[in-house]
């Protein structure tokens, strides 16, 4: 009996990744433009970004539903194996919800960690549910630890536009046109509920790459021995990652070469749109 580690595809881990670490996946789906897409299965980040800025409606998210889990748990407990599940945050999604219904009927075979978490933060539980279950640990022995790391890990995300705020209706457009002429960047937060809290609004890129450390830094820091994940709704090359670490020195220090960047995917950029970064990790206090 082996442990399969089941995650959705909020957690934006790449395709390629997701074989190679032997992770099962479940989609999440994203409605633009009327179609509706797998994210991760029928849309690549770079694709969706590019629909995303030329379509001027609103996007909308779909949650993983009770059938589509139950038919990934069969397939794991058919074959003789155990699994630990982890969705994105009950307070964003209905995803966990389904999960949990679907985990009922495999009692003692299925654990579902709700991550109170997204994207980058999914990744950091991820990351050290691979690493238990490399060791050896039972998946009832990895639902224990990621139950407790769950509510210790933060995510901060820096917003480049307030568009798409405005598009999901969390902010008027009033609102939205005031901040846009003042170039303001929203700094954003996930609560110990698992939902979206903003933390301030900066005037431009260099000011808000400040208050999102100035909230690591009251948050504790970063304890560098767990992961640290970093996406970013773009090309991570484009420059704009780079430009955020250069001001961040005193965050991250000789760490840089540790961190895990990669791409933003469709579920959470839907809501934050184009150049939005995500830093999520575990504080040393």
């Amino acid at each position: 009996m082996s442990v399969k580690i089941i995650v959705d595809s909020a957690s934006d881990i790449a395709v390629a990744a997701l074989a190679e670490k032997g992770l099962l996946c479940a989609p999440l789906k994203t409605i633009l433009a009327g179609t509706e897409y797998r994210d991760g299965v029928d849309i690549t980040p770079d694709t969706f970004y590019d629909k995303l800025k030329a379509n001027k409606e609103l996007a909308r998210t779909s949650q993983v539903n009770v059938g589509e889990f139950a038919e990934l748990f069969e397939q794991v407990v058919s074959a003789g194996d155990e699994a630990v599940v982890i969705t994105i945050s009950s307070g964003l999604s209905g995803t966990c919800q389904s999960a949990m219904i679907a985990a009922a009927d495999y009692e003692g075979k299925i654990f579902v960690v709700d991550s109170l978490t997204a994207t980058a933060g999914e990744q950091v539980l991820v990351a050290h549910a691979i690493a238990l279950r490399d060791a050896g640990k039972s998946a009832a022995e990895i639902y224990a630890e990621l139950d407790a790391l769950r509510r210790k890990t933060r995510l901060f995300v820096r917003v480049e536009t307030l568009e798409y705020l405005k598009r999901g209706g969390r902010i008027s457009k009033t609102a939205a046109l005031v901040g846009g002429m003042l170039h303001f960047m929203p700094v954003l937060t996930l609560n110990g509920e698992g939902k979206l809290e903003t933390v301030g609004k900066a005037r431009g890129v260099k000011m808000s790459h400040k208050m999102m450390n100035d909230a690591i830094k009251a948050a504790g820091g970063i304890d560098f021995s767990y992961p640290v994940v970093i996406t970013y709704a773009g090309d991570v090359n484009d420059g704009t990652v780079k430009a955020y670490l250069s001001d961040s020195q005193e965050i991250y220090g000789d760490n840089v070469d540790k961190l895990m960047i990669g791409q933003l995917g469709c579920v959470i950029g839907t809501h934050t749109g184009p150049g939005a970064i995500v830093v999520s990790f575990v504080p040393k206090a």
